[in-house]
């Protein structure tokens, strides 16, 4: 008998997984903490919280915008990294370090760390490198975050992220079709540019783009180069071009 693969996680489920997996691996009563995300592309967004009455405060708002981010770069750029820094809570100045790539769930080295973090701070993360963010998605649910060290409000923003909508009867298709796909290419002429082309062709990527419909389009395969049609350059439509 075939076993079904399982189910895979839709980003926004991931992404809350993470927020939560790091804060969790990290929190020890710090009075002082902040969670970021570090985009390939240099990109950096964060979120700073202080501890009040044993719960790290970060705020809602500020929260819900990182697991958007987050939650494209589970899509589509599987080599950011998420981070968190934290106060240690018997150094005045202190602050330890901890970085995790969020497509493998792996910690980064301590050379990889380094460039992520002020001078001063301790990269525990690195030498801790047993503790990471794979296997087991964490439960985001209500019930799931009951002890988990975050202000009510936040848990709220969480829970709401790890569980996007799904139609209420039936389930989620994912279905191949043949269609166009529009590459945009910084080139010197247009030789140049198939051949650019050329060097991707028959490429994956997954991607998150949601149409009008609420639908989602995850994934796009290229299809072969050659015979490519010429669509417009510099923004002017091929059939007005010289």
């Amino acid at each position: 008998m075939t076993t079904a693969p399982a189910p895979v996680a839709a980003p926004e489920t991931v992404a809350a997984s993470l927020f939560v997996g790091a804060f969790n691996n990290v929190y020890e009563d710090d009075p002082r903490m902040t969670i970021a995300l570090h985009l390939s592309n240099g990109s950096t967004l964060a979120v700073a919280g202080v501890l009040d009455d044993y719960r790290m405060r970060f705020d809602p708002a500020e929260v819900s915008t990182l697991l958007v981010w987050l939650t494209r770069a589970v899509a589509t750029d599987p080599d950011a990294v998420i981070t968190v820094t934290a106060a240690y809570r018997s150094l005045a100045d202190g602050k330890h370090g901890w970085a995790w790539y969020i497509g493998t769930g792996e910690a980064l080295s301590r050379g990889e760390a380094a460039t992520l973090f002020p001078n001063g701070v301790d990269l525990l993360g690195a030498a801790e490198s047993h503790v990471t963010l794979g296997g087991r998605l964490v439960d985001t649910s209500a019930d799931g975050l009951a002890y988990t060290a975050l202000t009510g409000d936040v848990k709220a923003v969480v829970t709401a992220h790890g569980e996007p909508e799904r139609p209420a009867v039936g389930h989620r298709y994912a279905l191949r079709t043949d269609g166009m796909v529009t590459v945009y290419v910084d080139a010197a002429d247009e030789t140049a540019a198939r051949d650019a082309l050329e060097g991707i062709e028959l490429e994956d990527f997954d991607v998150d783009l949601r149409t009008r419909d609420g639908h989602v389009i995850g994934h796009v395969t290229l299809g072969e180069a050659d015979g490519a049609e010429l669509v417009s350059v510099d923004g002017t439509p091929a059939d007005e071009l010289d």
